[in-house]
């Protein structure tokens, strides 16, 4: 799968699809934006947020279309099979573009042959909560009940190889402890687990984890951020509470389905940029615990180039298989 992700890497920094006459008249009709979740969540609200920014510059209308099921992958299956033609995009995270290559060993679509990366839109730290009753105050005091009674700990988490596992695990590794992993079926009963006190802690969407801790239903202990985040100055990183080098965040990211030819895959993603320095669409991500991006498409490439090794190699330490 590596050695695909590198070719596919090359092909994208070296290819260019020649310019043709639908390119060049491009956009002629309404675009679709495919988000293989329910409306409202994580992954729908950037896509809604910049879709009438796209309207407005394309001159065509820019839909989103919800397609949830199967964690994320018939949305994503259906994109893949969409036409090149500029007229179907993706709006995914680095879960299902990254990691799942590497957790599910026959997913019907493969990122790297099937797409071509438009643009990595936002970006968002995770906040490990716990309980609002917890005893624990800090990652480390966390780390050294684990220590103590190793496997013992739980954490909640939207399902097997959701982000969510994948990073807990990570930040786990990181800390050199061991925990016990309880899946839901989403991330709302994985937050109401760990609001309840069903389980001991939980690594929750920043933008929902702040509504917990607000109202008063859970602690903040950390975020994933490499720095404090500037809304929030109080709560500490998980590197100060503990757990060194670790820093990783959730990103969104719109993708075309390959073949898709390189002039309209360079328009969208720079009508992309523009749509997310909006000041009204900057502020709402940031309300949310997101940092707009805007990559060009080559940044967006790189930068899966270089996370998918790492993903994959903590993937396979902790041995995280769908059931």
């Amino acid at each position: 799968m590596l050695r695909t992700a590198r070719v596919w890497f090359t092909t994208l920094l070296l290819g260019a699809a020649a310019c043709s006459a639908a390119a060049q008249d491009y956009p002629s009709r309404p675009i679709r934006l495919i988000v293989p979740f329910a409306p409202g969540g994580a992954t729908d609200i950037p896509a809604r947020l910049v879709a009438p920014k796209l309207s407005d510059a394309l001159g065509q209308p820019v839909v989103v279309e919800n397609r949830p099921g199967a964690g994320g992958i018939i949305g994503i299956e259906a994109a893949a099979r969409s036409q090149p033609d500029g007229y179907t995009m993706l709006v995914a995270t680095n879960g299902e573009l990254v990691m799942n290559p590497s957790i599910y060993p026959k997913l019907p679509y493969d990122p790297f042959k099937d797409f071509i990366p438009v643009s990595i839109m936002v970006e968002s730290p995770m906040l490990l909560v716990v309980p609002a009753s917890s005893p624990f105050n800090s990652l480390g005091d966390i780390i050294a009940a684990a220590k103590e009674k190793p496997g013992a700990l739980t954490y909640s988490t939207a399902g097997i190889g959701s982000t969510s596992h994948v990073l807990t695990e990570m930040l786990a590794a990181q800390a050199g402890i061991r925990l016990l992993h309880v899946p839901y079926k989403g991330g709302a009963p994985a937050s109401q687990a760990v609001s309840t006190g069903e389980v001991a802690m939980a690594l929750l969407n920043f933008g929902s984890a702040v509504n917990f801790v607000k109202g008063g239903k859970a602690k903040a202990i950390a975020v994933t951020s490499a720095k404090r985040h500037p809304g929030f100055p109080d709560w500490p990183t998980a590197i100060e509470g503990g757990a060194r080098g670790f820093a990783d965040a959730i990103w969104i990211g719109m993708a075309a389905p390959a073949g898709v030819p390189r002039e309209i895959v360079n328009r969208m993603s720079g009508e992309v940029a523009k749509a997310l320095r909006a000041p009204d669409v900057r502020e709402r991500l940031a309300q949310l615990g997101g940092d707009a991006l805007g990559t060009t498409s080559e940044e967006a490439a790189a930068r899966i180039q270089r996370e998918f090794p790492r993903y994959a190699e903590a993937i396979k330490k902790a041995n995280i298989r769908p059931q």
